[in-house]
């Protein structure tokens, strides 16, 4: 930060920020008076949405909620926050993957999209280890990219880097069609503030494809997130068995669900989802799988998960596919897995 004066922070900011491959970038102070009136108003509608039940088998979020509502016992050194977004090519057509092809005769299960490119807590992190250098040694700082006890949507909208769509995810000037991903510096210095002002086209209560979108109703106008009905909820953190409402609310998806947001304005013109052979995933050795997704989003929820969540699918198509059919029997008499075992035999 050498040259840097409290009066060309702001442009300095938005510089590193840009060189690192963030999108945008602001600086918060955490004595602001807005912050913790936010996190205060955030804490009381989380812990009601905690009450409810609605975070499903996410025990974790309860289990962090006294940190996230806290960030200054959780972040004692920190006296500044900077806020970045970032795309990691979510929803570029160009973005690649490390899954195989599928045969044009293959039982096909999807991927979200946002599962292109190196795993974004992998690319949020590298980028604030890089602002880090940029502000110089001997600063004390310490990185979050949806790894920490962080309300990241939260200090992102403070920061004015955009609004939070009726989907959750926060929506951003000039990239309406593109998602992003939220990191967190927490500073030991007293920083300027950079406050943005996010220009949106509309307002997203003028809109509501997400909502009008979402095929299970877990999204309502006005309402926090039923998780219990999300699809990404569904097939990344539910590591239970899915009965078969459930099994059918997942439609074909392995993955996540891109359903709300590639209708955020303007609808993505073509399908980005991450076509995945169901006979590849659960014929291939473990070990191979493994090494696979290292390194990817779907590392997270690994392979047994996958696998469970291809059974799904593969009794769904079964009634109608001999080969489905048949490859769901190859399943049943191989797995090690009880849980894979368990869905099998669940409806």
């Amino acid at each position: 930060m050498a040259g840097t004066t409290p009066e060309n922070f702001s442009e300095w900011l938005q510089e590193a920020s840009q060189a690192i491959g963030a999108h945008s970038a602001a600086c918060i102070r955490l004595d602001n008076p807005e912050l913790r009136k936010r996190i205060e108003q955030n804490n009381a509608l989380t812990a009601e949405w905690l009450e409810s039940g609605k975070q499903g088998e996410m025990d974790y979020l309860e289990r962090l909620f006294p940190d996230k509502s806290n960030p200054w016992k959780t972040f004692p050194f920190a006296k500044s926050v900077i806020v970045l977004c970032f795309t990691n090519d979510w929803g570029d057509p160009a973005a690649t993957h490390p899954f195989p092809m599928p045969g044009s005769d293959a039982l096909l299960g999807y991927i979200s999209a946002y599962a292109k490119e190196k795993d974004y807590h992998t690319n949020g992190q590298a980028m604030l280890a890089a602002l880090k250098e940029k502000l110089g040694e001997g600063v004390e700082a310490e990185a979050a990219v949806d790894t920490k006890a962080v309300y990241e949507r939260l200090f992102a909208t403070v920061g004015g880097l955009g609004i939070i769509g009726g989907n959750d995810l926060l929506r951003v000037p000039g990239r309406t069609n593109v998602r992003v991903f939220i990191g967190c510096l927490f500073i030991g210095a007293e920083l300027p503030e950079v406050i943005l002002e996010p220009k949106m086209p509309f307002a997203c209560d003028d809109c509501l494809a997400c909502i009008k979108n979402c095929p299970t109703d877990a999204i309502q106008f006005g309402q926090p997130i039923d998780a219990r009905k999300c699809i990404s909820y569904l097939t990344i953190e539910k590591r239970s068995v899915l009965n078969q409402q459930e099994g059918e609310m997942i439609e074909d998806w392995l993955f996540g669900c891109d359903w709300c947001s590639v209708v955020c304005p303007p609808k993505d013109k073509i399908d980005t989802r991450i076509p995945i052979d169901l006979e590849w995933l659960m014929k291939t050795s473990a070990g191979e799988l493994r090494r696979t997704i290292k390194g990817n989003a779907t590392s997270y929820a690994g392979v047994t998960q996958l696998r469970k969540n291809a059974v799904i699918l593969l009794k769904k198509k079964s009634a109608k596919s001999r080969q489905a059919a048949g490859l769901l029997d190859w399943v049943d008499s191989h797995t090690g897995s009880e849980l894979i075992r368990s869905q099998i035999q669940a409806w």
